[in-house]
């Protein structure tokens, strides 16, 4: 099974000057860092972040690491996973 994988995309040096978004599938993600932590959500497409509404997007808050952003990887496949089951 395909997955998420940010490497060499994505490092916490960028995250602290740049929100990160992008797609799989149909979803959308972001990431970006916000007082020393990395926050990460997920919404529906067709529309960018800005658009979305935000009671459309999920959100959750990780450590602002190397093993946050592995984690926040994992979380937006896991998203992503749910997100086919509930489609069936």
């Amino acid at each position: 099974m395909e997955e998420i994988s940010l490497r060499g995309m994505v490092s916490l040096a960028f995250l602290k000057k740049e929100r990160f978004t992008g797609s799989y599938g149909t979803m959308r993600y972001m990431l970006c860092m916000e007082e020393g932590r990395l926050k990460a959500a997920v919404y529906p497409g067709p529309y960018c972040w800005e658009e979305t509404p935000d009671d459309q997007k999920i959100t959750e808050i990780f450590e602002g690491s190397a093993l946050g952003l592995k984690s926040a990887v994992k979380w937006l496949n896991k998203m992503y996973d749910k997100s086919l089951k509930e489609k069936e």
